[in-house]
């Protein structure tokens, strides 16, 4: 294409985003603050210019054809980079800057939280956002793009040529573990059919990617036919982490601890180890760097890595 074409949608990409993203010229006139009739035409000079239809027109608002939904997508990515570069600005200005770090509730909880503010002592110009869930699609809407993330993913790591950098921070190690109260009122644990008859505490995970019990008496191998005898006696669920970390604290079960954020209950007597040999995967906390936006996200990477690295001394 020529550059006067090229110049001429560059000129109209806000247009062009407002209108895919509502589906309706009126409703992109009024976020825009003009008239229905005079977002009509720019969208058909636009169409005539580059040759294309971009939008299919309809009685309930408009649809985005396939070259629509290309210089759509160029469209939304453009504008959300300079909105985060205005912030970026913005914060600057103000003598802080700001990184968002997306991670699961267990691991933000259990194991980034307490580490934090050796981070916040380090850049303490730095605001960090902290944000939670268990998949990124769940927070890949709007503006919001993070800059790191520390979230459980199957292993091994895949190159993917949208992020800066990618590390495996913690490879799956599970133990099953209680309270010392539980252990000494209902144990001793000598056996996996004992541990199989206990009140079980069961983490729901997103479909087979956590360990559950029954994956973890599996994986044990040596009792597999005698654990077919019966039905696992799962006493609760719990949708997070911390919640089943708490209940097994409480003395009311046996749950499936992961390291390294079981690590601080070990340590403190919290919590103690029904059986001394782990089930691994490949699978675990993968840290990113999803986009090169400033030192101060670089800095909490490489921060991250090292903290991890001080992590696996402990057992």
């Amino acid at each position: 294409m020529t550059p006067y074409v090229v110049e001429y949608v560059l000129a109209h990409l806000r247009l062009l985003e407002a209108v895919g993203r509502l589906g309706s010229f009126s409703a992109a006139a009024a976020e825009l603050g003009v008239t229905q009739p005079n977002v009509s035409r720019q969208i058909g000079q636009i169409e005539r210019v580059i040759g294309h239809a971009l939008f299919t027109r309809g009685h309930r608002g408009v649809v985005l054809t396939e070259a629509g939904r290309l210089l759509f997508d160029a469209a939304t990515e453009s504008t959300g980079r300079i909105r985060n570069c205005l912030g970026e600005i913005a914060a600057t200005a103000a003598g802080r800057r700001q990184i968002a770090v997306v991670t699961d509730y267990g691991f933000g909880a259990t194991w980034l939280m307490e580490r934090l503010s050796d981070f916040e002592r380090l850049c303490p110009d730095v605001e960090v956002q902290i944000v939670t869930t268990r998949n990124l699609s769940e927070t890949a809407s709007g503006d919001f793009r993070p800059d790191v993330s520390i979230l459980f993913e199957p292993g091994p790591i895949r190159e993917d040529d949208t992020v800066f950098q990618r590390k495996m921070l913690f490879q799956e190690e599970v133990y099953p573990v209680c309270g010392q109260a539980y252990l000494d009122h209902h144990g001793p644990f000598d056996s996996l059919e004992e541990i199989r008859k206990a009140h079980l505490l069961h983490l729901k995970g997103d479909g087979t990617l956590w360990l559950n019990w029954e994956n973890w008496f599996r994986d044990m191998g040596p009792d597999i036919t005698q654990m077919r005898s019966g039905r696992l006696n799962v006493f609760r669920s719990f949708s997070h982490f911390p919640l089943l970390m708490q209940s097994a604290c409480q003395n009311e079960g046996v749950a499936l601890g992961w390291r390294p954020l079981i690590d601080k209950a070990l340590e403190t007597g919290q919590l103690v180890k029904l059986w001394s040999r782990p089930v691994k995967s490949e699978n675990g906390y993968v840290l990113t760097l999803h986009r090169r936006t400033g030192k101060e996200a670089s800095a909490f990477y490489t921060w991250v890595i090292a903290q991890a690295e001080g992590s696996r001394v402990v057992q």
